[in-house]
Parts: structure tokens; C-alpha cells; sequence
């Protein structure tokens, strides 16, 4: 490393086509290309799919280390190296035009200690709550999210093992990250008829209460499934997840005890 080099740690999201497939035909379709790059996870709701990777480049500066990241999926796309714009004021690089060869869409890559900044409403990335799944429902809808546990250690074999369950909900929205998922559908009764419907077993029950409107009844059978149920829209928030999915998947000590 030359003496002036530094490391940067950076995130992207590749915005890749969803077009009118389910959401579990994406998660096939973009799998093989979640493994060819080494993502770290796929997101896919009811307007986009993305592919989520982070990396770490030495650098002189930040754009340059960000411009490094980039090339290898400018040039797998299609995209010229000068599409690539880097914004010093708010510290983030991304696509300028249109990519000349589908699937992909638009490429954005921030700086790795940013908080709900790029996309920060609707996807981010890592271990915080910004990674988010929107799938629109009515306010009187109940919504559905089932965590699993994944054991498979590529992409295309998890989406593969996905699979039945993927037939069994019918998600309007899919999260996948090594050793997990999260899948987001509209529910078809209350937890009782959906802990039936899905033969989740012996299970613990909970709900969290705000008020009469923030409720989630929750469900955990002993392997880790995990049930949340919500009705309707829910604003954005980190410590009461309604259709903003929080990117924690079991409750902790970590959510405060006063909200």
C-alpha cells in the first residue's frame, strides 16, 4: 500500500429489471448473478430487484476507490466508465444513463457508514435497519412477514431451497441474505390460521403494542421461523417495523423498552 493510500469500505446496490415475474421467479432469474459477483444479498418487491454487495478498496480517495468497485459491473452492463458520476457533496457515486445491456438498471455505491441516505426509504444494505421491502397494501390488509433460516451456501442453491415455502406464500416480496430470507405477503387470516396454514408447529407467540394502530402479533416455532403479522401501512420507523421491514429478524434487548 503506498503511503498515502487508504482503505475505503463501501456498499452498492445494483438495480437489476423485475418486470411482471413473481418475486420468487426474480429471486431465481437474478440468483446466478447474486453468486457470479459475490453479493452479499438480493431484494426483490413489488417495483424492483436489487443485488446487494459491499467491498473494501485502497484508494488515494474515496471516488477513486468507489470508481474501482464499479468497473468490473460497468463493464459487465454495458455501461461506459464516464456513466459512473462520483458527488463529492453528498459523498456517493452512481449511473448518469441508462445501461446498454438488460438486466441491470443503475448502479449506486456509498460509503459504508451511511444511514438511510441513497435509496435509504425503500432498500439499503448491512446490518441496520435501512434495508427495507415495500409491497403496498390496503389499510385494512395484513401483512405478513416470515423469516427462515437458510442453509445452502450460494445464492441459486438458497433460492432452490426457498422453494417450497415460496410456493406456500406467494410473496409479493423477497429478502435473502446468506443463511436467511424474509418474505413478505399479504396474510389470509389471523396468526392462528396462518401459524396453521403454514405448519409451523410448536411455536411461542407475542405481540408488540404501540396503540390501536401498531400492533404486530408475532409467532417463533423452535427453528427459528418467525411470523410477524401487521394490518395495514405503517410509517417508517426503525423500532416499529410495519411494511418498512427492520433488518434485525428475532427481537433483542436491542429494541428499546420505552417505545
Amino acid at each position: 500500500m503506498a503511503k498515502d493510500d487508504a482503505e475505503f469500505t463501501m456498499k452498492a446496490m445494483l438495480r437489476l429489471t423485475r418486470g411482471t415475474a413473481s418475486a420468487a421467479e426474480t429471486l431465481r432469474r437474478y440468483a446466478p448473478l447474486a453468486d457470479e459477483f459475490g453479493a452479499d444479498g438480493i431484494d426483490v418487491d413489488v417495483e424492483r430487484a436489487d443485488l446487494l454487495l459491499s467491498g473494501t478498496r485502497t484508494a488515494v480517495n474515496e471516488e477513486s476507490a468507489m470508481r474501482a468497485m464499479a468497473r468490473p459491473l460497468l463493464h459487465r452492463f454495458g455501461w461506459r466508465e464516464q456513466d459512473f458520476t462520483y458527488s463529492p457533496n453528498v459523498r456517493y457515486a452512481e449511473t448518469a444513463e441508462p445501461t446498454l445491456e438488460l438486466p441491470a438498471t443503475r448502479l449506486v455505491i456509498d460509503r459504508a457508514d451511511q444511514e438511510l441516505g441513497w435509496e435509504g426509504e425503500t432498500h439499503g444494505h448491512g446490518l441496520t435497519p435501512d434495508r427495507t421491502l415495500d409491497i403496498g397494501p390496503a389499510q385494512t390488509d395484513v401483512v405478513a412477514r416470515l423469516f427462515v433460516a437458510v442453509a445452502a451456501t450460494t445464492f441459486t442453491a438458497m433460492a432452490e431451497e426457498l422453494r417450497p415455502w415460496l410456493a406456500r406464500v406467494e410473496p409479493a416480496a423477497v429478502s435473502v441474505d446468506r443463511g436467511r430470507a424474509a418474505l413478505l405477503y399479504l396474510a389470509h387470516g389471523d396468526l392462528r390460521t396462518e401459524i396453521d396454514r403454514l405448519g409451523l408447529g410448536l411455536v411461542r407467540t407475542d405481540r408488540i403494542e404501540g396503540d390501536a394502530d401498531h400492533v404486530i402479533d408475532i409467532a417463533a416455532s423452535a427453528d427459528g421461523t418467525t411470523l410477524w403479522l401487521r394490518r395495514g401501512t405503517d410509517p417508517v420507523s426503525r423500532h416499529w417495523p410495519g411494511l418498512i421491514e427492520v433488518r434485525e429478524m428475532i427481537l433483542d434487548d436491542r429494541y428499546p423498552s420505552d417505545i
